[in-house]
Formats: structure tokens, C-alpha cells, sequence
């Protein structure tokens, strides 16, 4: 299971691939552990395809005091299969902080189940599924964070425009919003930020691009939010077309 926190200098290597950041220190308990008879209680809240297949965005979560973060995703594979297939890939937080599975939980803990919102190449995607917002927010969470700013770009209502299509050069799209992201980091101060596109062909009002920065304060993440968007639309091989009779293609706007 891949746990691991923000950090643009350096690496953790986890099942032999290189993600971004460091890998978690392990949370100390605080006081005793105790014999581990004790019922608990926290709150599991589920992302994305998680939350689809196991129905509900949030669960109330019995368990046994002494439980750790791994133990309770044991509990909830037990409970709901469909999630199994899952586990290699999935993202542990406890308190709105990405967490190793040997943490410890406490009474009324919120650990959170998330997939990688980039599918396990970074914190940028470009997909042809809708975005996510809550996960592309909950992916930049940190707890030394006072501000998050979230910036969603949208279909407009022109006239006679029911959508537009979106192609992308991929390789070369990822590549420039990894170093956009970088550059922000270093740029502005900002903590984390997650950028992701759409491809293909997106409804009027509906998102296709989504920018989250974290930061200590908001001046830096409004900042930052402002000038990878900017980035985005001089650097980043992305054209629109819109879904009309006569389509000409167009550079990201």
C-alpha cells in the first residue's frame, strides 16, 4: 500500500516506482495503547471510485482501541470486496494527513480511503472521466496548510456550443504541467499542488480543468493557483474544439 507525503525534492521509491515526496514518519500514540478490549469508533470518509463502490461517502466505523490505519482497511476490504483490487494502489490519511498503515487510531480519528488521483504517476493527470473535485482537493491537504485555493476552469454557454472536445498531446502535456507544478512549489512557497485535465469531450458547465494549491497563507496559494493557470495556457499542448457544425480548433483558453 503507497503512503507518502508531498514534497517536490524528494522521492520515496514504494513497489519499485518513484512517487513524489517522503514516506510518513509513523505517528506516536499518544498515552497507552491499552489492552485493546475497548471499543472505538471513527469515521471513514471514501473518494472517487471507492465511495461509488462501497455506496457511501462517509461511514461510522466500529473497531477495537489499539487498531491501526492497516488493520481498518483489513476491516473494510472484509466488508466490502469490490475494494480489494484496490489496496496495492490506495492512499491512507488519518486527521487529513496522508499516514503510514502502522499508525495507531484514536477515538473519533477521520481516516480517509482515497486512489491516487493521477492514477499513480504524480499529483497531474490528464483522463477522459469526470474530475473529482473532492479528491483533487483532499490530494493537497496538509495540516501545516492555512490556505487552499481551488480553481476549476468550465465549459461556457456560448452560442451555439453544446460542448467542446478536448485533444491532448499526452506525453509531452504531463511532462510540462509536472514542471508547471514544480515551479509553483519553488516559485510561490506553495505546499502541494494538483493540477488535472480533461480529454475528450466535455458538457457545457461541466469542468475541464482543475488547479488545487496548499499553502502556508493565502496570498501564496491564490498566487500560485493564478500563474500555473496562466502556464497551463501558453505552454501546455492542449486544443479545444467546439462541438458544432463547423468545428475549428482552437488553442486551451
Amino acid at each position: 500500500m503507497r503512503t507518502w507525503t508531498g514534497s517536490p525534492q524528494r522521492f520515496a521509491v514504494v513497489a519499485g516506482r518513484s512517487w513524489p515526496g517522503r514516506c510518513h514518519r509513523e505517528r506516536s500514540p499518544l498515552g497507552l495503547q491499552g489492552d485493546g478490549n475497548r471499543p472505538m469508533r471513527v469515521q471513514v470518509r471514501l473518494f472517487a471510485t471507492y465511495r461509488d463502490l462501497v455506496g457511501s461517502r462517509q461511514l461510522t466505523w466500529s473497531t477495537r482501541e489499539g487498531t491501526t490505519a492497516g488493520e481498518l482497511v483489513d476491516q473494510m476490504l472484509a466488508k466490502f470486496p469490490a475494494l480489494r483490487s484496490h489496496r496495492d494502489a490506495m492512499l491512507v490519511a488519518v486527521n487529513q494527513s496522508l499516514a503510514s498503515t502502522e499508525v495507531t487510531l484514536q477515538e473519533g480519528d477521520e481516516v480517509a480511503l482515497m486512489p491516487p488521483v493521477s492514477g499513480g504517476a504524480g499529483r497531474v493527470v490528464v483522463q477522459r472521466n469526470a474530475i473529482d473535485v473532492e479528491a483533487v482537493l483532499e490530494s493537497v491537504r496538509r495540516r501545516e496548510a492555512g490556505a487552499i485555493v481551488l480553481f476549476l476552469g468550465t465549459v461556457r454557454a456560448d452560442p451555439g456550443v453544446g460542448a467542446l472536445d478536448y485533444e491532448v498531446y499526452t506525453p509531452m502535456a504531463l511532462k510540462t504541467m509536472e514542471a508547471i507544478a514544480d515551479e509553483a512549489r519553488t516559485k510561490f512557497g506553495a505546499l502541494d499542488i494538483a493540477i488535472v485535465h480533461r480529454l475528450g469531450r466535455v458538457s457545457v458547465g461541466r469542468p475541464s480543468v482543475a488547479i488545487a494549491v496548499s499553502a502556508p497563507h493565502r496570498a501564496e496559494a491564490f498566487a500560485a493557483c493564478e500563474w500555473a493557470m496562466d502556464e497551463m495556457k501558453k505552454v501546455v499542448p492542449i486544443w479545444k474544439t467546439e462541438a458544432t457544425r463547423n468545428p475549428r480548433p482552437r488553442r486551451l483558453r
